[in-house]
């Protein structure tokens, strides 16, 4: 199986110690409304767990499916581009 860049980076953030301890790194990723599509903004700390082609959120009391496809960018909460769509 081919590896997923956005799902190394994303266990990255998760488990390597040097990210570890801040988790207020953001997820953005395509979402539509209606019939158009909106960037919306998840962190990386409501991860509940992390598929082969997606990641389960917690959002409020539910939880909500993001597939990596949908995924436009991750940064980290200093501002810097971990990962981007090209």
């Amino acid at each position: 199986m081919k590896k997923s860049a956005i799902r190394e980076t994303l266990n990255r953030l998760l488990w390597d110690p040097k990210y570890k301890r801040n988790k207020e790194h953001v997820i953005e990723y395509k979402h539509r409304e209606n019939s158009r599509e909106v960037i919306k903004k998840i962190y990386v700390k409501d991860i509940v767990s992390i598929g082969g082609w997606y990641i389960t959120v917690k959002c409020g009391e539910r939880e909500k499916v993001v597939p990596f496809h949908r995924i436009t960018r991750i940064i980290s909460q200093e501002g810097r581009v971990l990962w981007a769509k090209t």
